[in-house]
C-alpha cells in the first residue's frame, strides 16, 4: 500500500480509538474532572542523557571583567537515566486538543509526578505550569495528537511542516515520511526552535520517529537536540540532549 493510499484511508479511519471514544465523549466540558477514568493507557520505556560545556567569566561584574581581562572558566557535566513514562489519555476538547496526564519514573533522578497536559496536532504542548514537566516528556507528547499526520498538509513529496512565531519564540520544523510498511511510517524531524531575547537560547533538534498510522501513536522516538546559549559577557553553553522512548505496553492492544 502506498503512503497516498494510506494516508487517504486514515483520513476516515486510521484514528478509529478517537472516533469510536473520544466522540462518545465529547459532551463532556473542557472542565470535566481529569480523575475520570482514562480512555487509554500508554506506558514507554525511555532513556535520557545530557551532556553540557560551557564557559563563564570569573567576575562577577561583567563590565569589570573585560575591562581587567578577568579569565574564563569552562564547565563541563553530564546526567544519564532510564525508566519508563506513562500517559493517560483523558478526553478531546472541543477545540481538538488531547487532554492527557503524564508522569516519570526514571531509576535515579529523572522523576515526575502526574501531570495535566493538553496536546494539539501542530505539536503544540500546554501543561499545568505549577508543575514539574520533563524535557523528555514533552518529546513524547508532542507527537500524541491523533490529528499529528493530517493527509490534507502532506505534500507530493510526504513531507509537512510546522511553524509558529510569538513573542517568545520562534519553531520551524520540517516532517518527511521516509518509508511506510504495514501501515508503520518512520518519519524524519528537524526543527529549529530560536527563544528571543536577552540570553537567547537556539535549539536543533532531529528525531527519527517510527509512527504507528493505524493506532496513531508513535512506537518509538529518537532524538537529538544541541542547544546553544549565549548570553554575551555573562559565558556560553552548548549542550547535548539525547532521548529515546519506545512504547511497551498500550491499553487499546492487549491482545
Amino acid at each position: 500500500m502506498t503512503i497516498k493510499q494510506l494516508l487517504a484511508i486514515g483520513a476516515t479511519a486510521s484514528c478509529a480509538w478517537t472516533a469510536s471514544t473520544l466522540t462518545a465523549r465529547a459532551d463532556a466540558p473542557a472542565s470535566a474532572p481529569a480523575a475520570s477514568a482514562p480512555l487509554r493507557s500508554l506506558v514507554y520505556s525511555f532513556q535520557y542523557g545530557v551532556q553540557q560545556d560551557a564557559s563563564a567569566r570569573d567576575s562577577a561584574n561583567q563590565a569589570s571583567a573585560a575591562m581587567e581581562g578577568s579569565g574564563i572558566t569552562h564547565y563541563t557535566g553530564s546526567l544519564n537515566d532510564s525508566g519508563t513514562m506513562t500517559v493517560q489519555i483523558m478526553r478531546e476538547q472541543p477545540d481538538k486538543g488531547l487532554v492527557v496526564i503524564v508522569s516519570e519514573e526514571g531509576k535515579d533522578t529523572r522523576k515526575a509526578p502526574p501531570v495535566i497536559c493538553v496536546v494539539y496536532a501542530n505539536t503544540t504542548v500546554l501543561c499545568d505550569p505549577n508543575k514539574t514537566v520533563n524535557p523528555e516528556e514533552f518529546t513524547l507528547l508532542r507527537f500524541l495528537s491523533a490529528n499529528f499526520i493530517d493527509p490534507s498538509k502532506v505534500d507530493a513529496k510526504q513531507h509537512w511542516n510546522v511553524n509558529e512565531d510569538n513573542a517568545n519564540f520562534q519553531v520551524d520544523a520540517d516532517y518527511t515520511i521516509d518509508r511506510v510498511d504495514n501501515g508503520i511510517m518512520t518519519i524524519g524531524e528537524s526543527r529549529k526552535i530560536k527563544q528571543k531575547g536577552m540570553g537567547a537560547t537556539t535549539s536543533d533538534v532531529e528525531s527519527k520517529i517510527v509512527y504507528d498510522y493505524g493506532r496513531a501513536v508513535p512506537d518509538s522516538i529518537n532524538e537529538y537536540v544541541t542547544q546553544r546559549m549565549d548570553a554575551g559577557m555573562a559565558g556560553t553553553s552548548t549542550t547535548i540532549y539525547q532521548t529515546t522512548l519506545q512504547l511497551l505496553t498500550d491499553s487499546m492492544n492487549k491482545g
